[in-house]
């Protein structure tokens, strides 16, 4: 989800590293001179202590986490890589270390995540966006394409129901020049994040964020409470799945975005249930779960007279990640 790393200083053993990280929080300038923490030293100590603890991919979360602190990007930190760090650079940098240490999400300590080409703002409270989800936004850009020049929905109205940090919302309203989306969420924490994404980037008279369950925010919007598309990337990890979930997941995203019930599938019926009858008629839905209960999720669709043509997608990694159907 998250190798490459700056090589460690020149004889200077793993145990002599770990012995860096109390001389930096601690603040010990007096001990080693400011120009000796360098971009190279700190990529090193950083690294080899986030590894100590087992943090996922320290050596890339290293490198976040120093060029967030130094003002920069990743990429940009190897043209110096001797350049020395100013003790206000220091002293943010041993907040995020501490913080990566207990296995928070590298994405919270950086305030923002990527999602198909664009920064997001998330922090606690909302879940961090992840690849997989971006196909679900090119899969209904491929059925955009799909459809005829002259009969495209204009406005297209989208419903995107847990949106979290607006994420999908966001992306496909600035794809799509024609959409109109309602984007809704039942947790205020995530609805702040939510407002946030949409005001970065100026989507305010083309998307309205509502608080609610699931579906019955619906009601009253879009074309009498129907619309082109419904989209949802909803809970879906089951009860004997959530004690093999990552630590840094687990253990600091909101989890009721995360967990679904005994087999995971919870409110995916719930959307089921209700999404197909706030579908206009030839309508699309595309619904994210895991890959260990796509199938089962395909086989409830099916089950349901509203809608035809389900099936199954796959995520860029080729795992089964989203069931599609088109409303009668």
């Amino acid at each position: 989800m998250f190798q490459n790393a700056a090589d460690p200083p020149s004889g200077i053993g793993r145990l002599q590293q770990r012995a860096w990280y109390p001389a930096l929080v601690a603040a010990s300038t007096q001990q080693r001179p400011e120009q000796t923490w360098t971009t190279r030293h700190l990529l090193a100590w950083i690294e080899e202590h986030l590894g100590s603890r087992s943090v996922d991919e320290p050596g890339l979360v290293a490198r976040w986490l120093v060029a967030h602190a130094i003002g920069t990007d990743p990429i940009h930190l190897y043209t110096d890589l001797d350049r020395p760090a100013s003790e206000d650079e220091r002293e943010r940098l041993r907040a995020l270390v501490q913080r990566a240490s207990g296995h928070e999400p590298v994405q919270y300590l950086l305030g923002e995540a990527g999602f198909l080409g664009r920064s997001f703002d998330v922090g606690p409270g909302v879940l961090v966006p992840r690849t997989a989800t971006e196909t679900l936004v090119q899969h209904v850009l491929t059925w955009h394409r799909g459809l005829d020049p002259d009969q495209r929905p204009d406005p297209l109205w989208i419903a995107d129901v847990g949106t979290g940090s607006a994420c999908i919302a966001v992306t496909l309203a600035m794809h799509l020049s024609a959409a109109m989306v309602v984007a809704v969420d039942r947790s205020e924490q995530a609805l702040t994040w939510a407002h946030r994404n949409v005001s970065r980037y100026g989507m305010g008279e083309r998307i309205e964020v509502v608080e609610g369950d699931l579906c019955e925010p619906l009601q009253s919007r879009g074309l009498s409470g129907r619309f082109h598309v419904l989209v949802s990337n909803p809970p879906y990890i089951s009860d004997s799945r959530w004690e093999s979930v990552a630590t840094n997941v687990r253990g600091f995203e909101p989890e009721e975005a995360l967990r679904a019930g005994i087999d995971g599938l919870d409110v995916v019926r719930h959307l089921l249930h209700d999404g197909p009858s706030h579908l206009l008629p030839g309508g699309l839905m595309v619904i994210e779960v895991d890959d260990h209960h796509a199938s089962e999720a395909c086989r409830l669709a099916s089950e349901c007279l509203e809608l035809e043509h389900c099936r199954v997608l796959r995520d860029e990694s080729g795992d089964d990640r989203f069931i599609t159907a088109i409303r009668r």
